[in-house]
């Protein structure tokens, strides 16, 4: 199997604000995988980064997200990153701004083996807040 990641967006209106409730699934994943959220506004922002290392040869993860596909770290295409543990959880206020209205992301296990299972829930505002 090669790695696969099946992303789903619920989309809530709370007080005329769009929520973006993410779920995610990579398996197979390795320090390089990365996959996108289409269909997001051009502006957002981060609330809530939930992700867990269930399965794999590595013992962290240190998500990282950016507003293009390969994006390079510590540039401007990187929109956040993630202190690396087994499960991450950040509640935050991180603004966003996504080229194309997407959001690009890498898990980034601690290990180049491609036998890592994460699961991931992402929440986005539309908008500044």
């Amino acid at each position: 199997m090669a790695y696969a990641a099946n992303v789903t967006t619920e989309i809530k209106t709370i007080s005329g604000r769009r929520h973006y409730l993410i779920s995610v699934t990579e398996t197979e994943a390795r320090d390089t995988s990365e996959f996108e959220i289409t269909g997001l506004p051009e502006a957002a922002t981060l609330v809530l980064y939930r992700a867990t290392l269930t399965a794999g040869t590595g013992a962290t993860i240190a998500p990282l997200g950016g507003n293009v596909a390969a994006f390079t770290a510590s540039t401007q295409g990187q929109e956040f990153g993630i202190s690396a543990a087994a499960h991450v959880n950040e509640s935050t206020q991180v603004p966003l701004r996504l080229v194309g209205n997407k959001l690009v992301i890498r898990s980034t296990p601690n290990n180049t083996a491609t036998d890592h299972s994460i699961s991931t829930l992402i929440t986005l505002v539309e908008g500044a807040i």
